[in-house]
């Protein structure tokens, strides 16, 4: 029978009578059948020998950094390079993906297109038609938002799924990380002046752009009873700014959900 990896008791000791003794590690390999391998590590420290658990490769992230990497992957469109570049350690990209993989709960997953129409959208479209046949489209003002990526793709096809959260969904209307964020508006007499606001605008922010830019153009026609048209986002019709509205007399469009497609400015 082939003999075992660690050295027994009686080797341990022929091995340190014959080093005693003078032999070379060579000499004493040949002697005891070991290789010379084994017996340089028990030459190396007798006391220690056969006593350290070997635990393969040393990781270079710590358990705190691993737990970090995870925090920022979980149920993120983040890249594998991203994570790296938010992460203090110098690694490289292999090594934060196999901390992903290792995490046994994060997979990287195709995302789902969020569902589009649903029947009350639908009717709520039908509505609007019937409500606006006699409209005069020259008297709306048409509004919106657009986000623009100064750097990275519009949107993102996979993410890093936690096994642990329900999955994401996208909108094809949504737009990826981006940079920055501009107002526009205009009818059938002309634009609004443009604005670039920040991406992550509140209603007191909106409120604020809408004095500086729409007020205004209202001013200048206010003979011509003019309409404002802007879609259902948070900002647009939380109850502080459906309220600043009231109190400057703008007169609002009712505007169907899940509609861009209906916004001159989208085209």
């Amino acid at each position: 029978m082939p003999k075992s990896t660690q050295l027994d008791n009686t080797e341990k000791a022929v091995i340190h009578a014959l080093l005693n003794n003078g032999l070379s590690h060579r000499e004493i390999a040949r002697q005891t059948g070991r290789s010379r391998r084994t017996i340089d590590r028990y030459a190396r420290n007798p006391q220690e020998y056969g006593t350290a658990i070997d635990s393969g490769r040393h990781r270079l992230l710590s358990v705190q950094a691993e737990r970090d990497v995870c925090r920022k992957a979980s149920n993120s469109t983040k890249s594998a390079n991203q994570i790296r570049s938010e992460v203090p350690e110098n690694v490289s990209k292999n090594t934060i993906l196999r901390t992903i993989h290792r995490s046994g709960r994060l997979v990287n997953t195709p995302m789902k297109a969020a569902p589009r129409l649903q029947q009350r959208h639908k009717n709520e479209r039908l509505q609007f038609a019937r409500s606006n046949m006699a409209t005069d489209w020259n008297k709306i003002i048409f509004s919106d938002e657009k986000k623009f990526n100064l750097a990275g793709p519009d949107g993102y096809a996979h993410y890093w799924r936690d096994l642990r959260k329900d999955p994401m969904y996208f909108s094809k209307r949504n737009f990826g990380g981006g940079s920055l964020m501009v107002w526009a508006a205009f009818c059938g007499n002309g634009t609004v002046a443009l604005s670039f606001i920040g991406t992550r605008t509140n209603s007191q922010d909106y409120q604020q752009l809408l004095a500086q830019h729409l007020l205004p153009y209202l001013r200048r026609r206010r003979r011509a009873n003019m309409i404002y048209q802007q879609d259902n986002a948070s900002v647009h019709a939380s109850n502080s700014t459906l309220a600043w509205f009231a109190a400057k007399n703008v007169v609002l469009l009712d505007w169907p959900a899940c509609s861009p497609d209906l916004n001159p400015v989208e085209n």
